[in-house]
């Protein structure tokens, strides 16, 4: 009952705090010469006692202004307009007349000369900056101690998922750079997680092109969505950073610090981390999988941008793997500099030891062409990973129109993994087929090494350049596994065993040598476009051996050689392209189109056995591209991207070797796969009004594939099911995000509205039979962030997402079900340098299978003290999960089957820390009003 009798405290305080909210200030400005209205003036309301930020708004056509929801009080007004001195004026709302209506206001023109104030004013909540959105941190309030990922929570337009997973404009953050350098490589959790969000003065969003492509302003594929941390002045100028320890119930704890010495272009940072509280401040890389760097390889050149998940629950929602319990130890270095006067120097190493392990369990619902079965598993895992990886580059200036850029990055990863199942499949009548039990023990090692070259050339003529890329990679796994597993089978024939057992080790290692080249020349057409040429060629060639021994009962050794799961792979893929751009630029728009030619082979060569098989298949293709974008006015703008993207079938899709480690459900490759071809556009509306503090965001991308990858599922009378990839045509999928946002002023607040939506269709194969799956979601959401005084900050949000899935094969099955959270968040300044912090989480899941509708309440509370000289102590105590009902609860629809699971998740545990800042400033909350520097002309 406690946190309801907080909440009516706090929603009266806020009622209270409207009541007194019911003054307005209201003016005309006119200039000197010939008394005409000022338009478009700057008004600024401060503070009188502390020049903090109130209000601000812009004079209308007729030069008048007017500023409502203001309670009684002294301020200070200043009018600011780029033609004109800046005036100021005192003012004060007396309480028993609100309404204060001020005599005409003289601005003068920049021509005369006056010894008056200019004033740096504080810069609006959001603002657009050509093509990058820009927030101000001050403007969102934190807690104290709060990291740049609870700043970045804050701020419109910007979700952050339950993983850490940062997302803009409904675009995944892919990088993460501070004061414009690079932080760590491309992991941008270690920025978001790590440094304090109080060190931030800017935010700024925009979407980052490549080395090469920021040459000539032709997108070239690789762009990224990335955020730009700006830090504040005083951060650039010396040490900064926080140290924290804590321990807790049930063994837990949680330690972390930073360390952050910056001064001019010198950038030296030191982090490191070590608890179980599964509190990340990294993302685990898997380097035993070679898709990151195949995809990077296999960039074209053509203006790609990320192709988003088939399933638009998880392309919406962010479903991130963010359940279990995990060990974290992590801890590295960054440091940039600018060498002499020629060479921007960037340079960093972290190593981590990431350690997942979780209990689930699982029922899906699998529908046959004429009946349906299901199936059942408990399952355990536990995996231990450590990394090690590096990163330095080079930028060199070799003259005013020649630079070369030298990149070098390096891992190195061991991981040692095991996983246990029961399991059991039932006939529709729910009479049981088949049950089972495996037991998969893993380790493993592997490295890559991976060196760019970028050579980049101005000539005299503007717009006249020339660049040469290349990269190179070489990465290497070994791994050794085995398997043992006993199924029971209720339904077989005569000449089939009831009983089944596999046992047996398997030894794997593989390779991937590859390059990319790319040679790209701009030239001007006219007087506002440009003209780009370009040439690429890439190759890949990526081989794998497996080795797979059975159990010999006489001996008692792995020594009997299973021919059937043994093989040797070679695949190679290598293109040539080559193609054209036009560029032209306007005052209110600007448009890039062009085409590439490519022409792409794909050999693979397979020892299986006895036999030998080889591939050889060529892809020729014509890739259009077009980027539109219209500015109707300096903060609104519309821009429409529209690309072709090939996508190769990976390794384990061409593999014609049965992969036996679920018994029940066995995958195998096939080798005669086409390459995905996908239209894709993108359309993104940005409409921002920095005096008034709306805006709207919405983006959508709608993409439709040629030969999609999907499966081929058979179910034999054993109720197992073998899976065979193969090409479909018809396969789209829509994913959309917009929201809104606007200020309540007389709340000191600001109200965001936001919704998610998605559809897809493709098609899956069941005994022959095509399933089309149509699946639909629309979220809707709404979030007001609440400041009815100085001390006390309140965040409410409540979401409803709904989810329908259609089976044309089962249309019975077909299925709609809801997920609905609602949240709560107080944040109370205390007198005596006390906090009180609290969040309550309800979450909702219905209609869904037996056991999986549960309503899961997520409460966590703590409470610190801050002390020591500045502030710069602070001693927690906090309990996680108050209520004790954390679980992990997931729904999946989108195959041949209805699955829904549950993980056991880290539940509750009390926590007692202590924090110790290095800055003077203390463990300050973000979101304070900066003050106004003010100087005589």
């Amino acid at each position: 009952m406690k946190k309801y009798y907080l909440l009516l405290i706090a929603c009266w305080w806020s009622f209270a705090a409207y009541a007194q909210k019911n003054g307005s200030i209201n003016g005309n400005l006119l200039d000197t010469i010939a008394h005409h209205p000022v338009v478009s003036a700057t008004v600024t309301l401060l503070k009188a006692k502390d020049s903090s930020l109130v209000t601000f708004t812009m004079t209308n056509n007729k030069g008048d202004f007017e500023l409502n929801g203001l309670p009684p009080g002294d301020y200070r007004l200043l009018f600011t307009h780029v033609s004109y001195h800046n005036n100021r004026r005192l003012v004060t709302i007396p309480a028993g007349s609100p309404e204060v209506r001020l005599p005409v206001i003289i601005m003068h023109d920049l021509s005369r000369t006056l010894d008056e104030v200019v004033i740096a004013g504080e810069a609006p909540p959001v603002t657009l900056v050509g093509d990058t959105i820009q927030y101000n941190a001050g403007s969102f309030k934190t807690v104290p101690n709060a990291s740049v990922e609870q700043l970045l929570k804050k701020m419109p337009g910007i979700q952050v998922g339950k993983d850490g997973t940062v997302k803009a404009q409904g675009q995944k953050v892919n990088r993460v750079l501070v004061d414009g350098k690079e932080f760590f490589g491309n992991d941008p959790k270690i920025a978001t997680k790590n440094l304090p969000a109080d060190a931030v003065d800017k935010v700024q969003v925009y979407d980052r092109l490549s080395d090469a492509a920021q040459l000539t302003g032709f997108d070239d594929g690789n762009s990224e969505k990335t955020i730009n941390l700006k830090l504040k002045a005083d951060k650039k100028k010396g040490m900064f950073g926080k140290a924290s320890a804590g321990a807790g119930t049930s063994d837990r704890y949680e330690g972390r610090f930073n360390v952050n010495s910056f001064k001019g272009a010198r950038q030296l940072s030191v982090i490191g981390m070590a608890n179980n509280t599964n509190a990340e401040g990294f993302s685990f890389m898997d380097m035993m999988s070679f898709t990151g760097e195949l995809n990077r390889m296999r960039q074209s050149g053509n203006a790609s941008f990320a192709i988003s998940s088939d399933d638009p629950v998880s392309a919406l929602m962010g479903t991130g793997n963010s359940n279990g319990f995990r060990d974290i130890w992590g801890g590295g270095i960054n440091y940039n500099n600018i060498i002499g006067k020629k060479v921007d120097f960037t340079s960093n190493y972290f190593y981590n030891h990431y350690n997942p392990h979780q209990e689930s369990s699982l029922q899906r619902q699998y529908f046959l062409p004429d009946s349906t079965y299901s199936y059942q598993q408990q399952a355990r895992s536990n995996n231990i990973n450590n990394t090690h990886r590096a990163n330095i580059s080079a930028n060199i200036q070799l003259d005013s129109t020649q630079s070369l850029k030298i990149t070098g990055t390096a891992g190195y990863q061991e991981n040692a993994g095991s996983s246990t199942s029961n399991y059991k499949t039932l006939t529709g009548a729910q009479v049981t087929a088949n049950e089972g039990f495996s037991d998969n023990q893993s380790s493993g090692k592997g490295s890559n090494v991976a060196a760019d070259i970028l050579y980049r050339k101005k000539f005299r003529r503007p717009g006249n350049t020339f660049s040469l890329g290349l990269q190179t990679s070489f990465n290497n796994t070994e791994s050794n596994g085995s398997l043992l597993s006993v199924n029971h089978f209720y339904v077989h024939g005569g000449s089939q065993p009831e009983y089944d057992s596999i046992h047996q080790r398997n030894s794997v290692s593989g390779n991937l040598r590859s390059y990319n080249a790319r040679a790209v020349y701009t030239v001007p057409l006219l007087k506002h476009s440009l003209l780009e040429l370009s040439l690429g060629n890439s190759s890949s060639t990526n081989t794998a051996h497996k080795v797979t021994y059975d159990y010999n009962r006489q001996n008692g050794k792995f020594d009997q050689l299973n021919p059937l799961l043994s093989n040797n792979f070679e695949n190679t893929y290598g293109y040539n392209n080559a193609g054209f751009r036009i560029r032209t630029k306007q005052k209110k728009f600007s448009i890039a189109a062009g085409i590439n030619w490519q022409q792409a082979a794909l050999e693979g060569k397979i020892i299986a056995g006895t036999k030998d098989s080889v591939i050889r298949k060529t892809f020729y293709n014509l890739l259009p591209s077009m980027r539109f974008k219209y500015d109707f006015t300096r903060y609104r703008n519309l821009s429409i991207n529209y690309a072709t993207v090939t996508n190769q079938p990976s390794m384990s899709q061409l593999q014609p070797v049965p992969d036996i480690s679920d018994p029940l459900n066995i995958r195998e490759g096939n080798p005669y796969l086409k390459q995905e071809f996908t239209h894709a556009v993108q359309l993104s509306f940005i409409s921002i009004d920095p005096f008034r503090n709306k805006n709207i965001f919405a983006f959508f991308n709608l993409q439709e594939t040629q030969h999609k990858i999907v499966d081929n599922d058979v179910v034999d009378s054993l109720g197992i099911k073998h899976s065979r990839p193969v090409n479909i045509n018809g396969v789209y999928n829509m994913t959309g995000s917009v929201n809104w946002g606007m200020p309540l002023g007389v709340w000191g607040g600001s109200l965001n509205v936001s919704s998610n939506m998605g559809y897809s269709k493709t098609q899956q194969f069941i005994n022959t039979a095509a399933n089309t799956i149509r699946t639909f979601t629309f979220g809707p959401a709404v979030r007001a962030d609440l400041n009815p005084s100085e001390k006390l900050d309140l965040s409410l949000s409540a979401g409803i997402n709904y989810y329908k899935t259609d089976y044309s094969l089962k249309s019975a099955l077909s299925t709609a079900y809801f997920s609905q959270q609602y949240e709560g968040s107080l944040n109370w300044q205390l007198p005596a340098s006390f906090y009180f912090s609290g969040s309550l989480t309800y979450i909702i899941n219905s209609q869904r299978a037996n056991g999986y509708n549960n309503n899961i309440p997520l409460c966590n509370v703590s409470i610190s003290k801050q002390f020591l000289h500045f502030n710069r102590g602070e001693l927690k105590l906090s309990v996680s999960d108050l209520f004790n009902e954390n679980v992990g609860i997931s729904r999946s629809t989108n195959q041949n089957y209805i699955e829904d699971s549950r993980i056991t998740n880290l539940q509750r545990f009390f926590l007692l820390s202590f924090t110790y800042s290095l800055s003077k400033n203390g463990l300050s909350a973000g979101g304070k009003a900066q003050m106004f520097r003010m100087k005589a002309l």
